[in-house]
Formats: C-alpha cells, structure tokens, sequence
C-alpha cells in the first residue's frame, strides 16, 4: 500500500513539474512571437523602402512569412540605437511569389531617430526549396 501511495505521488509531482515547464516554454514563446510580430509591425514601411527601391513601386506588392533575423545594439547598453535584420517574401496577385527580401535597418544617431533601410538582398524564390515561416503571435 504504500509502495503505491509513493508511486502515485511520484508520477503527480512529475506531471506538475512537466506541466509547469511546459506552460513556461509556451508563455516565453509567445511572449517572444508577440515582440516580434510588434517589431515587424512597427518597421514595415522603412521594409517597403527595399521594396520600392528594388522594383520601383510597392503597388500591388505584398509581403508574407515575415521575420526577425537578428537584433544588434549599437553604441552602449542604455542607448536606443539598433540595427534590425528582417527576412521576407514578395509577392503579387494570389499565388505569384517573386523573391526573398533580406532587410537591414537602423535607427542610431546618425538618423536622427528615425528607422532607415541600411542595405538590402534579394534573391529569387525557388518553389522547390522548402522555406519555413515562422507561427505569429
């Protein structure tokens, strides 16, 4: 009887325990996939500047599967400079996927405040690679 009481007990605190990490993996996740979908959100126009600047127009242009590749700091811990590097793919009409945008922006000093786009790379996409997109928020 008490070998089974032990027993029982054991597989309750297992079960609390993995239930409590798992709660707590799934609330940084998507505390995580909210910032991102804020920065992406906060950033598509200085995006769109790649965009314009590659095809000419954003008219009938759209972009999906976006994210957050990498996320620097500039200058000290306290101040409010960064650089930001976002991934995206372009498309036209329903199904007319054109390419993947690699995006660098940044807001330092020497941009008075504001988001630019620093630099960009295109590259075409290619319907048989398997590109993942990441699970907003």
């Amino acid at each position: 009887m008490n070998r089974l009481f032990a027993i029982l007990i054991i597989v309750v605190l297992m079960n609390t325990t993995t239930t409590s990490y798992a709660k707590s993996i799934r609330s940084e996740s998507k505390r995580e996939n909210i910032l991102e979908d804020a920065v992406i959100d906060l950033l598509t126009q200085p995006m769109y500047a790649a965009v314009k600047d590659y095809y000419g127009t954003t008219y009938k242009i759209g972009s999906f599967c976006e994210k957050v590749k990498e996320v620097k700091k500039l200058r000290h811990s306290g101040s409010w400079c960064f650089e930001v590097k976002i991934e995206f793919v372009i498309f036209t009409g329903a199904h007319n996927f054109l390419d993947i945008f690699t995006v660098t922006l940044k807001k330092d000093w020497g941009t008075e405040g504001k988001w630019i786009m620093q630099e960009y790379n295109v590259r075409k996409y290619d319907p048989n690679e398997k590109y993942e997109c990441r699970s907003p928020a």
